[in-house]
């Protein structure tokens, strides 16, 4: 038996290798992404459509304001969650807008949440409905022994109707016009 150096350092480089990928990986938490889905469902109104803004709160994504001219129209927005030993929670703040009034809505994302709804296509949506806000989705169980996801739809939030506009007709008030007949 002969003793190859150059065969011993190439061991010895592919274990320092792989070694360093290993530590270096150990404390990064992993990434996963979902999505954020509305629909439209102002099904039976002279004027379906809906409009809508959402920011995240913990890490200031703002997504714009959308609209959705009629039912079943929507809109999903990709949403990336950090997770691993950092399991932090993502809120999005809505403001939806339609003719029946405005509605805010805080919807809260985990990691959790985004890898078990992952590879699903409708894990849960938000349902803009006459009533108001609705949520329809899988939420988790924890009256059990084992938690587990369950179905669920419920009303998050009600349409706020917009204030009542003032009349112009009190004595021309409103309008900055004199009354005839005053000088």
């Amino acid at each position: 038996m002969t003793f190859n150096i150059h065969k011993l350092i190439r061991i010895l480089v592919w274990l320092l290798v792989v070694h360093v990928t290993v530590v270096s990986y150990a404390g990064r938490s992993h990434f996963v992404t979902t999505e954020l889905k509305i629909r439209n469902g102002m099904q039976g109104l002279k004027r379906p459509e809906i409009v809508y803004h959402c920011h995240a709160i913990n890490s200031g994504l703002d997504y714009g304001w959308r609209r959705a001219t009629k039912p079943p129209l929507g809109h999903s927005f990709h949403v990336l969650l950090e997770g691993g030993e950092k399991l932090e929670e993502e809120i999005h703040r809505c403001h939806f807008r339609s003719v029946l009034g405005t509605a805010d809505v805080d919807i809260r994302m985990t990691a959790i949440d985004a890898e078990i709804c992952n590879f699903k296509k409708a894990c849960a949506i938000h349902e803009v409905t006459p009533e108001g806000i609705t949520f329809d989705g899988k939420e988790w169980n924890f009256e059990e022994r084992y938690p587990r996801l369950i179905p669920k739809k419920y009303l998050e939030a009600k349409w706020k109707p917009w204030p009542r506009r003032t009349s112009r007709s009190s004595g021309g008030q409103g309008s900055g016009r004199r009354p005839s007949g005053s000088q």
